[in-house]
């Protein structure tokens, strides 16, 4: 796909030279920064989805709160 756009929407943007960007965010970006579960290494799925919802970075409270809906 190198030089080739393969896809565009509001939320993701897969560029050919970087690969997948959530919300401008890589994903290396998201796994460092996305909040992840106690003694886990991946971001909780809570996390990406409240990303791609509102473009921001949850916190901790946040991904609960959607845990518990």
């Amino acid at each position: 796909m190198r030089s080739i756009k393969g896809m565009v929407a509001e939320t993701s943007v897969l560029d050919p030279e970087e690969g997948i960007r959530f919300r401008g965010y890589s994903i290396p970006d998201c796994e460092k920064l996305l909040p992840k579960a106690k003694g886990g290494e991946e971001p909780h799925p809570e996390g990406i989805w409240w990303l791609l919802l509102t473009g921001d970075i949850p916190d901790e409270k946040q991904v609960a709160a959607i845990t518990m809906e």
